[in-house]
């Protein structure tokens, strides 16, 4: 089956240059022809293909206890296939669309086995007018908040941690099985969806404690509402930019809901099972701007708050690529194994985030540029003492604009403990730096 995978993503990749050598198009930032062929004289019926692969190397120091192939350790030193996609879009007629992609995530030391070339999104849409349209079908579609699905251009290593809270329990690679509907009218951009969430939880309920339900899931409703003041976005696909590069100048306010009823569960007082709701709330501003266009500098920022209830004290640790395979429980922290730190939890989270380009190095040929960004997320949770603060500071090079980028980033983020008065307290802070290439063909 993974065999089969392999030779789908191929042939994609020889039927993309196939298709490349007969129809030429528009330029890419390489300079080339995209991938794209037209199906009619008007280009209102086509095929594309593209993709990208990010790489990372990076520097961790672990959490307490890690274990790394069964060794205790207290940093290492890896190599990481964040993400390789390979996605295809037809477009048969002039109203309708199908989404194909499929790809590898989070390939590296701990991943002891070959890892699964898989189907990541399938879906269908029909497009009646700009108003509305609506899909069916396994996606990322979905609301919350700006980045919830994850940008498309980051400014900084990797979409914020916050974002994609629930990865893994309620969803399978920010994925669900979904029916949603989006369209704009005027200067208003709205999505609404509805999903089957998965369950991928099997513990039993704690006392005081929410976790994730094992029960049956209930639907996952979520929308997202925004109002783009200057130029507007494109939303032929569920992913926001992180940034434009100054190639836009967009002002866009936004809201977002999630609600999930009964999805989690804790033990009362009498041991009696209650059920909780996940019910999230997030307002966010998003900013990006041209400076200089002839010199190729600009400017991007953007802030976001959100509330989660998910239910009494709940709290969810969570790291990026882990690189640890388990943990020591004798000397381990409450974040767990590896590089893992609180992401999202019942009460509120803060985010902002402010980068830009510099000028360009080469003016004639406008390439090889120097982007400079910074974060910092403030989770202020009912289930910590202290509030969690994590920050990230970071510099790419963009060789072909987006399309070929380095990427530098070290991020600081917290240590929790229990106290003498049992509460969770910050004892200690870890370093992480990631040096990441990402390469995107279309």
């Amino acid at each position: 089956m993974k065999t089969n995978y392999l030779k789908i993503g191929l042939c994609f990749f020889l039927l993309a240059g196939f298709i490349n050598t007969i129809n030429a198009q528009k330029k890419n930032d390489f300079g080339n022809p995209t991938l794209t062929k037209y199906l009619n004289d008007e280009k209102t019926r086509s095929i594309s293909f593209s993709g990208y692969t990010e790489i990372w190397a990076r520097y961790s120091e672990l959490n307490p206890g890690s274990l790394v192939n069964g060794e205790q350790v207290n940093s290492i030193s890896d190599l990481s296939l964040r993400r390789v996609r390979v996605k295809m879009s037809y477009q048969p007629t002039e109203k309708f669309t199908f989404v194909l992609q499929g790809g590898l995530t989070n390939v590296n030391v701990a991943s002891k086995t070959t890892p699964a070339f898989e189907l990541l999104d399938a879906y269908a849409e029909y497009k009646f007018n700009d108003i509305i349209a609506a899909g069916a079908g396994r996606s990322t579609w979905r609301g919350l908040s700006r980045f919830t699905t994850g940008p498309l251009n980051t400014l900084l290593y990797d979409l914020p941690s916050y974002a994609t809270g629930n990865a893994g329990i309620s969803d399978e690679t920010v994925r669900e099985l979904s029916v949603y509907a989006k369209g704009q009218i005027g200067k208003l951009d709205y999505r609404l969806v509805i999903a089957d969430p998965y369950t991928n939880v099997s513990a039993d309920p704690q006392y005081n404690l929410a976790t994730f339900s094992k029960t049956h899931p209930n639907k996952d409703y979520s929308g997202y509402f925004k109002y783009e003041f200057f130029d507007s976005e494109n939303n032929s696909s569920p992913f926001h930019s992180g940034t434009y590069n100054g190639k836009k100048k967009v002002l866009a306010l936004g809201a977002g809901f999630e609600y999930m009823h009964n999805a989690l569960w804790h033990l009362d007082e009498a041991k009696t099972t209650i059920n909780d709701d996940e019910k999230s709330f997030a307002v966010d501003l998003f900013y990006d701007t041209p400076i200089n266009k002839d010199r190729g500098t600009s400017f991007s920022a953007y802030a976001m708050a959100m509330n989660n209830n998910y239910g009494p004290n709940y709290v969810r640790y969570s790291g990026v690529s882990n690189p640890a395979s388990g943990v020591n429980t004798s000397v381990s922290s409450l974040n767990g194994a590896g590089n893992n730190s609180p992401v999202i939890g019942t009460g509120n989270t803060y985010y902002v985030q402010v980068g830009g380009t510099l000028p360009y190095f080469n003016k004639a040929k406008n390439s090889l540029q120097l982007q400079p960004a910074g974060s910092v997320m403030l989770s202020d949770l009912d289930g910590l003492h202290d509030k969690a603060l994590t920050y990230d500071a970071g510099i790419s090079l963009l060789m072909n604009g987006m399309s070929s980028r380095l990427t530098f980033d070290a991020q600081n983020r917290p240590i929790y403990t229990l106290n003498d008065a049992n509460l969770a307290t910050v004892s200690d802070r870890k370093w992480q730096y990631v040096l990441k290439y990402r390469i995107d063909f279309n």
